[in-house]
This record gives C-alpha cells, structure tokens and sequence, in this order.
C-alpha cells in the first residue's frame, strides 16, 4: 500500500483531497497534510511518503522550491502538481525537477483518481524495472561465462577468419587474436563400477573432477597471468585452453607443470585416472580449431597405452600419422551449418555419407565416435531449445547422451544416433509446418503489446526468446503478413490515438508515451498511418 502527503495553503483544498477521493479504492493512505513547503519536509523527517500532491503558490516554502528540496533528499517520491488554470504554465517549471503529473484545480475527482492511478502504474513500472536491473546484475556473471563457453566451443570447432572476431569476442576471452595458446584434451577413465547403472554416481564424480581442475587452475595460476578456460566437453571429457601473451616457450613450461599437477590431485584427491592430450602452441585464435584437433589425435594414439599421463602432439603425430582417424571438423560442421540453416534433407545426406564413409576408415576409435554422437544430439537440443523454450514445455532429452554410452559397437551406435537423427528432423518439420512457430509470433506481440511505450527492437526479443533475429523476423512476416516494424508502428498509433481522444496530452507527450522520442517522427509515422497529423487528429 503506497502513502501520499497532501500540501496546500488552502483547508478546503486539502478536506477536499482528503475526504472525496476514493484512496481505499486506490490503495493508497494519507499520512498527512501540510499548508506549505516547510511544513511538510518537517513532516517527512518523521515519515517520508511514497507519493506528494502539492500547490505551488503557498507561504513560507512554494511548490517549486519543496519539488527541488525533495528532488535531492527524496528523490523516490512521486510528485503531482496540482494548481490553478491561470499558474499552470508556471508549475510547467517543475517539469525540469523531473515532475510528470498535474492536474488543475478544481478538477473533478475522476481526473484526479486518473493522475493518481497513472502515478501509481508509473511507481510499479519503476519498481519491476527495477527488480529486473536487480536480477540481470546478479545473473550478468553466470550469462558472461556461459557466453565465453559458447565462444570457445565456437572457436574450437569452427575456422575462423580475422573478420569475424569482433573487438567484443576478443575482449569476450580477455586476450588479443595473436596470443600464443594451447589446447588440452582431459580425459576421465570412467570406472566399470560407475556404469549406465550408478550414473548418478558418475555424474556426482564428475562434477568433482571439474572442481578440482578447476582449483588446480586457480591455485597454480595465482601469479602467473596465464588466462585459462575450462570446458566441461563432454561425458568423460574436459577441454581446456591457456593463453599467455606474448611468450610461447614460458607458455609451454607453465603448461607442463600445470597439467602434470591435474593429474596429480585427481589420483590424489578422487583415484581417478586421466589422460591428457596438448596441442603444439598456436599463435592466433584463428588456430584453436587445429590445437583441439591436435590434443584429440594425441589422446588417440595414446588410447591403448598407459593412463595418468600426458601425451603431447609433437611426440605422439608420427607415431599415429598412418593409422590415427582424424576427427571429422569439416562434416560435423557442415552438420552443424544444416541444423541451423534447417536444411533437413542435405543434413541427412551428410550424416548418411558420414556413416557410410566410416567402414573404410582402418582407425575408428570407438570413444570418438561416441564424441561425435554427443556432439551432434547436442547441437540438435541446442536446436530444440529455441523453439521448445518459448512454450516453456522443454522436453526432456538429457537421458539421449546417458544413452550414448549404452551401445557398445560403433555400428550399433550409429544405427541408433542415425534413428535419432531423422526422428528430430521429422519434428523439426512438423514446427516449421507452423505447430510451434507461431506461439513465437504471439510472444513477439505479447512484448509489443507490455512495452510498447519503450525502446524495442527485434534483436532484443530475439535474444529473450533464444531464437535467430532473421528467422524469427521471417517468421513474423509469414505469420502475421506484415513486417515486425509496421505492426510495432501501427500498435503504438492507435495507442496515441486513444490518448490523444482524451485531449489530455500535448502531441510530444503522447509521443513519449507510446515510445517515440522524437515527436517530428511520431507526427510523420501518425500522418503515413492515420492520414492525418496528431494535431488534426484532436
């Protein structure tokens, strides 16, 4: 319940405020009157309230003076300004302390309860602004990190060229594109005990692993600059990459010191046995794609040797030149380019030649090839949750990468990620046949519809709703039959008409209140729209 305080030097003015307004009906409670300025910031040490309706001519302390005194001890008070015909340009002055309300006296007390409930929905509109400012600097950190994750996954499996970093991904990882870097494959030795049966177990041990890398990180890395990511990769396995500027051979020293540490707390902390592969140092971020594929092809050879221990590229590519299966970036992008662009057939197409072109491999891991069936349903959820999180209806497919690890034979899982595959793109097209996408649409309006009287662009929506500005905007047009600016436009002017019907509201207020700043545009898209000026209109 708000509280208001009630100023004028005239008693039938403030019986008349305080006895004929229905402040019950508005929630709101009088915590007093006040004849002049002065009186009622003596007041408001005691209690300060939540709204002030004052007069501007008084004894002793006017208006305009208490606004500029509250406006600096107060500044959460809501002021309302209400003042005779012949002083209202005067109280107009207040507008540059931040005052929006007024009404004249006398007023009727329907025009008085109209200003008082627009101060309200004002005052809760602040307030939710407020909490959500409140929210996105709490979950600003946790967003960054999940963004740089993306980013470097990104980077891991895409070739990018010097275009498409922008100043913003560069600074997104904290390091210049010509950074020395090296790439590090981590991997968990799963204990038979801890199998499809106590993947609970499995799953909690994990996640302690990932503590201590992450630890073992921060310790080692306290005094020494490095910049360092680590990514939770996969089922059993850990992606990490070090920058270090400017110094490659310092890089590589640190490097060893620090994974052979890894290795040492896990068996010391959690018994668990590790691998690990290193990339040879890459110069630029352009290379990370190349220092992955180099950490994977040595954990590769070093398959069928010793466990706890690191296994470095440079040591390991002649060995396995002959007979190592190298990991398939350029198909598992392409893939990855056909879920996006939803080209479903040609995405089949690749997976099938994929498939087919794996029995003339003599080298076929069988853990890569369960790497690249994570990898691929990932991409598919990634895909789904775009869609699925806008009906807020997820569906649960967290139990599809478990099962991953159920096959037992590269054939058995490819058949079965293969069944997978064409199922999703047989749902993917019923959405696309328009029995999901359209609930996008009517989100779209739903934000349109609240915060039309704010600054809205498509991206911004986009982005709330975890889909693609260009698809969605295609979309809207399909659906809708008109672009997302035109309805944008077209909502906001019969909003401005309905206000200005009222003829409460001078054209640039109306303006401002349907979300134009600039009142020339407002008059010019009012015009275009309604074929005549806001001015005419009245």
């Amino acid at each position: 319940m708000k509280s208001v305080l009630i100023i004028d030097d005239e008693l039938s003015v403030r019986e008349g405020l305080t006895k004929h307004i229905n402040w019950r009906k508005l929630d709101v409670f009088i915590i007093g009157t006040a004849t002049n300025g002065q009186e009622a910031l003596t007041m408001m040490e005691d209690q300060v309230p939540d709204i002030m309706i004052t007069d501007i001519y008084m004894p002793e302390m006017d208006g305009l003076t208490l606004i500029k005194e509250v406006k600096q001890k107060y500044p959460d008070i809501c002021i309302i300004i209400h003042s005779g015909y012949n002083h209202f340009d005067n109280a107009r002055k207040a507008i540059q302390y931040g005052v929006k309300h007024f009404f004249l006296k006398p007023s009727p007390v329907s025009e008085i309860e109209t200003v008082i409930q627009e101060v309200l929905q004002d005052m809760e509109s602040e307030e939710k602004q407020q909490s959500i400012l409140e929210k996105y600097r709490e979950q600003r950190p946790i967003y960054l990190t999940y963004r740089r994750d993306t980013f470097i996954r990104s980077l891991l499996f895409n070739r990018y060229e010097t275009k498409d970093l922008t100043a913003e991904s560069k600074e997104l990882i904290g390091t210049d594109a010509e950074t020395p870097q090296i790439v590090t494959s981590i991997m968990i030795n799963r204990p038979p005990y801890l199998r499809t049966s106590h993947e609970r177990d499995w799953q909690l041990m994990k996640f302690s692993v990932g503590n201590i890398l992450s630890e073992t990180i921060d310790y080692f890395n306290e005094e020494k600059d490095m910049m360092i990511h680590l990514i939770d990769y996969s089922d059993s396995t850990y992606v990490m990459v070090a920058f270090f500027p400017g110094n490659a051979i310092y890089l590589e020293q640190l490097h060893d010191k620090l994974v052979n540490k890894m290795l040492e707390n896990l068996l010391y902390y959690l018994k668990v046995s590790a691998m690990i592969g290193v990339s040879s140092t890459k110069s630029t971020l352009h290379q990370l794609a190349d220092g992955y594929s180099e950490s994977m092809q040595a954990l590769e050879v070093a398959e069928y040797e010793e466990w706890n221990k690191v296994y470095h590229y440079q040591e390991t590519k002649d060995k396995g030149s002959s007979d190592v299966f190298t990991y398939p970036f350029e198909t598992i992008k392409e893939i990855h380019g056909k879920i996006a662009d939803k080209d479903y057939d040609e995405l089949l197409a690749i997976w099938h030649r994929f498939v087919n072109g794996l029995s003339e491999e003599k080298y076929s891991p069988f853990y890569m090839i369960q790497t690249i069936s994570i990898n691929i349903l990932s991409a598919l959820m990634m895909e789904d949750h775009s869609l699925e999180h806008v009906d807020q209806q997820p569906i649960e497919k967290s139990s599809l990468l478990i099962e991953v690890y159920n096959h037992n034979t590269t054939k058995e899982l490819l058949d079965w990620t293969t069944v997978q595959l064409m199922k999703w793109v047989e749902h993917s097209k019923e959405a696309l046949a328009g029995k999901k996408t359209s609930k996008l649409v009517e989100r779209v309006k739903e934000h349109i519809h609240h915060y039309y009287d704010e600054e809205i662009t498509l991206a911004e929506i986009a982005d709330t709703l975890y889909v693609n500005r260009n698809y969605l905007s295609q979309l809207f047009k399909k659906v809708t039959g008109e672009t997302f600016v035109n309805y944008l436009n077209h909502y906001r002017i019969t909003k401005a008409k309905e206000l200005l019907k009222e003829k409460r509201y001078m054209v640039y207020e109306v303006s401002e209140m349907v979300g134009y700043q600039n009142s020339t545009y407002f008059s010019q898209v009012f015009k275009a729209i309604t074929g005549v000026s806001p001015s005419e209109y009245f």
